[in-house]
């Protein structure tokens, strides 16, 4: 299951609880859960950026000569991810395999790194102009600084120092400020890493700044304007995601996905130009994210020159495609460029 699924499962639900925010356990968390669920589903994953052709042209995209999208609907969206920052020195066999930016904690860039499908550490960089507050350990135990260090020259504090407490659940976890009243996190995973000089390595490494905005493998038309981008993302593989929402009335969520085909058994129910579907208005034994298809679908797409393509939307966006063919209609404006970074570009135009 996707992130993008699960969270409109859940809107379609019930409505989200209100909630005090403490950014950084509510990033530590979600992040854990998410490392979990990756795990599970990498080795399935494994191996099949070879499989993905140069270029694929969906019927509909802004290659195919049958396209017709109002001029209305076609939104200019800014650059959606920019990452802040870029791993230097990583562990021999051990590389950058995603860079995520989310505003729903606050405004966070997180890159992570591992080894082959298996997540190893994570960056966390907030935009956050104070020290974020410390999450608790295990058990509820109130967490703190258990050691300083420098970064550069910079004031560091190890919150998880390696063999220390909370080192049962994260093996170590590293703060610091690496510019005035800028802070930056990182938490690693595995232990084969886990140890106070490596980690330190790690940390000084770290290039801060932009280098320009992430470019995707995927190109999407004709989505509705005026929405706000909360989370991107871009990994190997390749894949990469797109969740944007609308905070006018009413309100809702409209995602695109794109990741490698998988190769365990998924829900289908029709086909789309060929490939075979899934898609959540039609009779199905999967999770019943169609209680109401007036305000969420989603619609899967297999195996599409090695693709799996996902498009989800919730009310009011929702509601916007139906002029322009619907979640059918979105999936067929939707451009894959491979697994060449060198053909990627900006996933909405």
């Amino acid at each position: 299951m996707n992130d993008l699924k699960e969270r409109l499962e859940r809107i379609a639900a019930a409505p989200g609880p209100a909630t005090s925010v403490d950014p950084a356990a509510a990033i530590r968390k979600g992040r854990r859960i998410r490392r979990g669920r990756r795990a599970a589903a990498g080795t399935a994953l494994a191996g099949l950026a070879a499989a993905v052709a140069a270029v694929a042209v969906l019927p509909g995209s802004p290659e195919d000569p049958h396209r017709t999208v109002r001029p209305a609907e076609r939104a200019g969206y800014p650059a959606l991810l920019v990452p802040p920052a870029a791993f230097g020195w990583l562990p021999k066999g051990y590389a950058q395999t995603e860079v995520t930016r989310s505003e729903e904690d606050g405004t966070s860039y997180t890159l992570a790194a591992g080894k082959g499908d298996r997540p190893a550490l994570e960056l966390t960089v907030l935009e956050s102009r104070t020290e974020p507050p410390i999450a608790n350990l295990s058990g509820g135990k109130k967490g703190g600084w258990t050691k300083t260090a420098l970064i550069n020259g910079r004031i560091g504090h190890w919150t998880i120092e390696p063999g220390g407490p909370g080192s049962d659940q994260v093996p170590a976890e590293l703060r610091w400020e690496y510019q005035p009243h800028h802070w930056a996190l990182l938490s690693v995973t595995d232990r084969a890493i886990a140890q106070e000089p490596t980690v330190l390595r790690i940390a000084k490494g770290v290039a801060f700044g932009s280098r320009g905005p992430a470019p995707f493998p995927f190109r999407a038309r004709g989505v509705p304007s005026g929405l706000k981008p909360v989370q991107v993302s871009v990994g190997t593989g390749p894949r990469a995601s797109v969740r944007l929402t609308s905070s006018g009335s009413p309100g809702g969520d409209l995602g695109i996905e794109v990741a490698p085909a998988r190769r365990t058994r998924a829900p289908v129910n029709t086909k789309i130009d060929g490939h075979p579907a899934f898609d959540s208005r039609l009779p199905h034994g999967g999770p019943k994210v169609d209680r109401d298809p007036s305000q969420a679908q989603r619609l899967v797409v297999y195996n599409v020159r090695g693709f799996d393509v996902t498009v989800q939307a919730t009310g009011g966006p929702l509601r916007r495609l139906q002029a322009s063919g619907g979640l059918t209609g979105l999936y067929r404006r939707v451009t894959l460029l491979g697994d060449e970074p060198v053909r990627w570009t900006a996933p909405l135009g």
